[in-house]
């Protein structure tokens, strides 16, 4: 893998996806209303809720999208991941970092937007991640709208460590 393409604190955030058990967790129905209001928001066929794995990007939650897993070195999120930034690419045939992208003309996809999924400590655990078939823009309302569905899907999946702990101490 490219090491230019993981964030500085990589060794750290997969430490932190294995403390929050994140790894393991399968498809999860709390996040379907995230996927559900991303592609509603967006007006997108496609929404994704994913964690970033050491190889591998896993989808917790997908409208659209048949896979459960894809190469790390294969997604667009990957920039997400490393830069902790809202990633934007209106039409992904015009951009250096999806217009060869196997995924991308193989799903002959023209939009995507990925948020990151930030932890209270800043590690970027995941994304929320919409596209589409036609290359578009969203309005500054959408992104926003976006943006915050981001940060809930991340509390939800920071919360359910909290939640499993108080469980077994009670």
């Amino acid at each position: 893998m490219n090491t230019s393409l993981l964030p500085d604190n990589e060794e750290q955030r997969i430490q932190k996806l294995k403390f929050l058990d994140l790894l393991h967790l399968g498809k999860d129905a709390e996040l379907d209303a995230f996927s559900v209001g991303a592609s509603f928001i967006a007006d997108c066929p496609i929404s994704c809720i994913s964690v970033m794995a050491e190889d591998s990007q896993n989808i917790k939650s997908s409208i659209g999208f048949p896979l459960d897993s894809v190469k790390r070195e294969d997604t667009i999120c990957k920039y997400v991941i490393a830069s902790k930034e809202l990633l934007i690419i209106n039409d992904t045939l015009l951009d250096e970092r999806s217009s060869q992208n196997q995924i991308i003309l193989e799903e002959e996809i023209r939009f995507y937007l990925g948020a990151p999924l930030l932890d209270e400590e800043g590690y970027a655990l995941g994304t929320l991640c919409v596209a589409d078939y036609r290359p578009k823009r969203l309005t500054l309302r959408q992104i926003t709208a976006l943006q915050k569905m981001g940060e809930a899907a991340a509390k939800i999946l920071t919360d359910k460590k909290k939640i499993f702990s108080l469980t077994i101490l009670n």
